[in-house]
Formats: structure tokens, C-alpha cells, sequence
């Protein structure tokens, strides 16, 4: 017996063709979900990345400034803090919290500065730390970070010596 012309045995099913496309889905979404996963990580490293060049500039600066004007809150109130450190705008909410404290010493009291926005405070002023020997500066930038738009901190901690290491 002979089988009509137009039969073929060699073609796929339905069921492996309804297969293939759900492979085919399977990878295809699991490879977005990568590209959005890796995109997120890619955009907390960049803020993070901000953020440590903030801390970087701010502690700079400080280096540069002489004794007086390190222990003095107003004028790193005025000089400082008065602009934006370069990289801020890269986050989101930023909040910047200075305290410079005595270091190696049995004194108490900070000079604690916070800038939110364009306004900078004086928390708290100590006008003795003048005739310390080093004091320890922390700096705090805290901002909305991804994913999910949460609280981020990030802290570098300096002392900072009178007269410079060699005394």
C-alpha cells in the first residue's frame, strides 16, 4: 500500500512547538531580569561612587585649610560648606554631617555642622578646640539610594594634626 503524496511524517508537533516558544520565553525573561538587575547595580556603584568623591573633596579641603580655620565652625560654615561639594548632584536627598572632635586628648566637645539642601547649621560649636593638637574629623553624607529609593550612608573618618605630622 501506498501513502498519499501531500502526508509528511517529518514535520514537528504542536506540543514541541508550544515547547520551543516556552524555552525560548523562559530566556528571554530571565535575561531582561538579568539586564535590570545588573542596570541597578550599575546605578549603586555610581552613587556610591558620588558619594566617596564628595567625602574626598570635603576632606581635602580640609587638609588645604590652616589650623584656625579648621577649629573655627564659622568659617567652615562660610567656606566649606557654604556650596555644593563637586559630585553632589549625582545624589538624591543629600545630607552632609561634619564633626570635628578632639583627638588624643581628655577634652569634650565637638564643632558639629550639617548641611541639607543649601542650608548649613551649626549644631554645636566649641571654640576651645583651637588649642588642641589634633583633632578627628567625620564626615557623613547620608542619601536615597537605589534600589527602592533607600537611606544610604557613607562616612570617612581624618585627625588631622597642628603644625602637620612632623610635630
Amino acid at each position: 500500500m501506498r501513502r498519499a503524496s501531500g502526508y509528511s511524517v517529518s514535520g514537528s508537533t504542536l506540543v514541541e512547538a508550544m515547547m520551543a516558544a516556552g524555552i525560548s520565553a523562559l530566556f528571554l525573561g530571565s535575561l531582561f531580569a538579568m539586564n535590570t538587575k545588573s542596570m541597578s547595580t550599575i546605578k549603586m556603584a555610581r552613587e556610591a561612587a558620588a558619594a566617596s568623591q564628595v567625602l574626598q573633596q570635603r576632606v581635602e579641603s580640609m587638609r588645604i585649610a590652616n589650623w584656625h580655620q579648621i577649629t573655627d565652625a564659622v568659617w567652615v560654615k562660610n567656606n566649606l560648606l557654604a556650596t555644593a561639594a563637586p559630585g553632589s548632584d549625582e545624589l538624591k536627598s543629600v545630607s552632609e554631617t561634619l564633626d570635628v572632635s578632639p583627638y588624643g586628648s581628655g577634652n569634650s566637645g565637638d564643632n558639629i555642622l550639617t548641611r541639607t539642601g543649601n542650608t548649613v547649621t551649626i549644631n554645636h560649636r566649641n571654640d576651645d578646640l583651637l588649642l588642641e593638637n589634633a583633632v578627628k574629623v567625620t564626615w557623613t553624607v547620608n542619601y536615597t539610594g537605589s534600589p527602592n529609593d533607600r537611606p544610604t550612608t557613607r562616612q570617612i573618618v581624618a585627625i588631622l594634626a597642628k603644625g602637620g605630622v612632623a610635630k
